[in-house]
């Protein structure tokens, strides 16, 4: 009897064992698909948090750097800034008291071609080299890719005027 007491204990033992063992296993699979759920809701609260937080970031960004941007913007050419950006040499050549004439402009076609202004300028040689540096202290970023200076012989074999044509390059042009 003690015999059949002792199988009955183990087989009780080894039942409940059994039943708590598919609990636990049970319950913990129940944890993983709450943490994975979890996960998931987390990973796309993140994200927008994350999207909103560099939304934020590049608004603020934004509004730190208006003042650097629009520095900038003055020292860039557009297309649609070209016609200033001639007058603006033209009103040198007023300034350095020389006659300018632009004779031709080759505005890029593509990102990678120069934007190219030449033109004449006559008077005399101090002024011509006036107009030299004011063109060169432009706020924009111009190369002299050519500058040919002539003098006109004037009467008795003195150089009153001069003549000197300039390719110039800016390099401060912006393609849209």
């Amino acid at each position: 009897m003690n015999n059949g007491k002792i199988k009955k204990t183990v087989i009780l033992f080894v039942v409940v064992d059994a039943i708590l063992f598919l609990l636990y296993v049970g319950l913990f699979f129940a944890v993983y698909r709450k943490n994975t759920q979890t996960q998931e809701i987390y990973a796309s609260f993140y994200q927008r948090t994350s999207d909103a937080e560099v939304l934020k970031r590049m608004e603020r960004s934004l509004f730190e750097t208006e003042k650097q941007r629009a520095l900038l913007d003055e020292h860039l050419i557009t297309p649609t800034q070209t016609l200033v950006f001639i007058e603006q040499v033209e009103s040198l050549g007023k300034q350095s008291h020389t006659d300018v004439q632009v004779t031709s402009i080759t505005s890029p076609k593509k990102k990678g071609e120069p934007f190219l202004l030449e033109f004449n300028a006559s008077g005399g040689f101090e002024n011509i080299y006036r107009l030299f540096s004011l063109v060169e202290e432009m706020p924009y970023r111009v190369t002299i890719r050519k500058a040919n200076l002539v003098a006109n012989p004037g009467g008795n074999g003195t150089t009153s005027s001069w003549r000197a044509s300039f390719v110039i390059v800016l390099d401060s042009y912006l393609m849209p």
